[in-house]
């Protein structure tokens, strides 16, 4: 997706939540968060990535924090037109379907995704790195994987609330454990790293 379709999507969302949500915050991925927290506020994200014989596949996501709680998550992914969302205690959901992952399994049993900065390039190759892959998605959809049962861990390092809050909300939404790689909770309103699985 270019820079001008991109400016083109923001302006479009943004219009069209101001308009049905007037007094509401809006901020986007290249915005800081505002210093000051009103009651409702939206984190947007709309993140490229790169497919196969795909010529603009994008995810959108979407964070609504209401008195400082992050309330609703939503992410799309317009290349499989998966529409994922979740409300606080409410349960999460997969165009429509619940999600739930209330299995528990061995680590050496899971399907593990990982951000590029763990790895070196020779270790997928590798035999005892076989249930090991490299993360190819933008985080939100990564996290949302582990949600959908696709995958089992992800992890990855230095992201931003606009990347991980919504998904984040899902995942927890579906049974799904989320954390910094500390073992801290993940806060959606600072940049963190991030753990989620069902390990």
């Amino acid at each position: 997706m270019s820079d001008y379709h991109q400016l083109k999507m923001y302006s479009f969302l943004h219009q069209s939540i101001c308009w049905s949500f007037p007094f509401d915050t809006i901020c986007f991925s290249y915005e800081e968060l505002p210093a000051k927290m009103h009651d409702s506020l939206w984190l947007i994200s709309l993140e490229p990535y790169e497919k196969k014989q795909a010529n603009s596949a994008y995810s959108l996501s979407i964070a609504i924090i209401e008195n400082k709680v992050l309330t609703q998550g939503f992410v799309y992914d317009n290349l499989s037109n998966n529409f994922y969302y979740a409300e606080k205690g409410r349960g999460a959901f997969l165009n429509g379907q619940p999600l739930c992952r209330d299995e528990l399994m061995r680590l050496r049993e899971a399907e593990i995704r990982m951000d590029s900065s763990f790895l070196r390039r020779e270790q997928p190759l590798n035999p005892s790195y076989q249930r090991v892959r490299m993360a190819e998605l933008p985080t939100a959809l990564e996290i949302c994987t582990v949600a959908e049962g696709n995958t089992d861990i992800f992890m990855t390092m230095n992201q931003t609330p606009y990347e991980f809050a919504a998904a984040s909300l899902i995942a927890k939404e579906a049974g799904v454990e989320v954390m910094t790689l500390e073992g801290q909770e993940l806060r959606w309103n600072k940049a963190s790293s991030v753990w989620c699985g069902v390990v």
